[in-house]
């Protein structure tokens, strides 16, 4: 690789590697403004390509010149989904959705969340869990000026809203996925709940609807683990599920982790400010990544399929710090 047109070609290839789902020259062609056999002929390496036209590529691809020349191995690159004025919690949510469907279009894919909160997916399918989970994160997170000092009301959560999370859980009930919890994984939500109530925000009747379907939750939750795959809280739903593992673990959880392998892709999604996500497909990460999970999972106990003694304990922990916490609660 000596010459500019097979550095170029060379890079073009990496990049169209890391984007199978697209149709690279018609993209390509968008992206820097011209024809479909312009694309082509940079593809090519017959035109060379510009350095505006390097970093267009470089920041709409998400590739790094620094991973594809090797210049640094101690350099991750990282996309970001940052929630803020032009970024609202609706684009959060179709982000989300998007992310989801796109890892079931795959041949072979599988999710693995080490949790240090409950998974949203999980709320999503519960009617006022996903509209009090919406509500906290909007007020307290994004600052929404109309939520301001005002007692929690659902029906400031939009139709639309309510139909992508549906839609979320819709998507994420068929993609295979392990979770690892830990103690505080539950008690997250619970403190929220807490705060809202004992400040007002929330009254005793919505605190009391909330905390029944943290409970139906927790039962659904034994059934998915026993049973191995996910549920839908309607029985009568016969919705294709994807097999469904769960660990428990002792240790405290630092983050929220979400790996995915889609293929022989892999990608990492890391939280940071509670939605902030920062996501990457940086092989060397990825792998570390991996290795961490294998680290985790041996050092946690399986809840799910034949592991019933110890599914009972885990449960009935749960079932107790609810009730622990509704008795508080008054």
């Amino acid at each position: 690789m000596n010459s500019d047109r097979d550095i170029q070609i060379t890079f073009l290839e990496w990049v169209k590697s890391k984007n199978p789902d697209t149709r690279f020259a018609d993209e390509l062609g968008s992206l820097l403004d011209i024809s479909k056999d312009s694309a082509y002929r940079r593809m090519r390496g017959d035109t060379l390509l510009t350095f505006n036209e390097i970093r267009k590529i470089s920041q709409h691809f998400g590739a790094s010149l620094d991973t594809f020349f090797n210049l640094s191995k101690d350099t991750v690159l990282f996309q970001k989904k940052m929630l803020n004025v032009n970024y609202g919690y609706i684009d959060f949510l179709k982000s989300v959705l998007q992310s989801v469907r796109m890892i079931g279009q795959k041949k072979s894919y599988h999710m693995t969340y080490i949790a240090k909160d409950i998974p949203p997916f999980h709320y999503f399918r519960f009617p006022e869990l996903s509209r009090f989970k919406s509500y906290f994160w909007m007020q307290t997170i994004l600052k929404e000026p109309s939520l301001s000092s005002k007692p929690y009301d659902p029906q400031v959560i939009s139709k639309e809203m309510m139909e992508v999370c549906s839609a979320i859980w819709a998507a994420y009930q068929e993609v295979p996925s392990l979770e690892i919890w830990s103690d505080e994984t539950f008690n997250i939500t619970l403190r929220q709940i807490e705060y809202c109530h004992d400040t007002g925000v929330l009254n005793h009747q919505q605190f009391k609807i909330l905390v029944d379907e943290i409970r139906q939750l927790l039962n659904i939750l034994k059934v998915e683990a026993e049973e191995g795959v996910k549920k839908h809280p309607d029985p009568s739903q016969r919705i294709l599920s994807g097999k469904f593992d769960l660990y428990y673990n002792e240790i405290e959880i630092g983050d929220n982790t979400v790996f995915f392998s889609m293929d022989d892709r892999r990608m990492v999604m890391k939280t940071y400010n509670m939605l902030n996500l920062l996501s990457t497909t940086d092989p060397v990460f990825c792998e570390n990544i991996e290795r961490y999970i294998k680290t985790i999972l041996q050092k946690s106990i399986p809840i799910s399929s034949s592991s019933e003694k110890e599914r009972i304990k885990f449960f009935n922990a749960m079932h107790a710090k609810v009730d622990e916490f509704e008795r508080r609660a008054g």
